[in-house]
Order: structure tokens, then C-alpha cells, then sequence
């Protein structure tokens, strides 16, 4: 298996492990999603995928944005 193989096959068990986390909203489920979507974003610039380096760099925005606002509201 090559590095970006590897790479995705993390990338999918960090988002089933964020995926099963975001039930109760914490930091520990957005950190794995934020981890996720940075392996994601290095291999879509490996691949030359700009779109969709554009759309994780925005889940990574609203992660963080959702975090706060959740946490404000004291989900969390």
C-alpha cells in the first residue's frame, strides 16, 4: 500500500471514529475531525486537487466555528 492509500485509509477511520464521537459534542470530536480533514488536505495537494483542498480548509472553519458556538450554548 502506498503513502496516499495509507493516508486515506487513516483519514477514514478518523472520520468514523469523529462520526461516532459527534453524538456528544466535545473537543476530543473535533479534534479528530480536524486531524481527518489535514491528512485529507495533504492528499488532495499530492493529487493536485485544489476544490477540494478549498472544501476541507471550509469544514475545518466550520468545525472550529460549530466548537465555540456549541460551547457557548454549554454543549460540551
Amino acid at each position: 500500500m502506498d503513502l496516499l492509500n495509507s493516508l486515506g485509509a487513516i483519514t477514514f477511520i478518523a472520520t468514523l471514529i469523529a462520526m461516532y464521537l459527534v453524538g456528544k459534542p466535545s473537543i476530543k470530536c473535533y479534534a479528530v475531525f480536524c486531524i481527518g480533514q489535514l491528512i485529507s488536505i495533504y492528499i488532495f495537494y499530492a493529487t493536485k486537487q485544489w476544490f477540494l483542498i478549498l472544501q476541507m480548509v471550509s469544514l475545518i472553519v466550520f468545525n472550529i466555528v460549530n466548537y465555540f458556538r456549541w460551547k457557548k450554548q454549554g454543549v460540551g
